[in-house]
């Protein structure tokens, strides 16, 4: 089985003082165990702010053994529709929930999990998206 990783997961597991560091770890493991754990381009967009490089954000993702996969023009569609109800309800209140909603619906496309450690950007928009998050 695919499972999604978000950027904040990507952050806690390059992060080995993070309190989520080893919940990441043992998850993404276990994720690896049933099947590829994708990175979303939107999270390695997010991931690259952070890092001094291109190579050094190629290096922190080979480290990890994970994979990219491109956004199709459904995820597109359905992170701009999650947008539109988010800017419906909230009076779009937060400028950054766009990047949550691409990743959102890459995997809600995709029929599989996200690992992420923000559920609540998810929960009201993506309601066939199965989310995996810390304790």
């Amino acid at each position: 089985m695919t499972t999604f990783v978000d950027t904040n997961i990507l952050i806690f597991l390059l992060d080995s003082k993070s309190d989520h560091h080893q919940w990441s770890l043992d998850a993404i493991n276990k994720a690896k165990a049933n099947g590829p754990v994708i990175v979303p381009d939107i999270a390695y967009c997010e991931l690259s702010i952070g890092m001094p490089s291109k190579e050094a954000t190629d290096q922190a993702i080979s480290s990890l053994a994970l994979e990219r996969l491109p956004c199709s023009d459904e995820s597109f569609y359905r992170a701009g529709r999650a947008y539109r109800k988010y800017k419906d309800e909230h009076g779009g209140l937060k400028a950054n929930v766009l990047p949550d909603f691409l990743i959102g619906a890459q995997a809600e496309t995709a029929q599989a999990p996200l690992l992420t450690g923000n559920s609540k950007d998810f929960v009201s928009y993506f309601k066939n998206l199965s989310l995996i998050c810390p304790p």
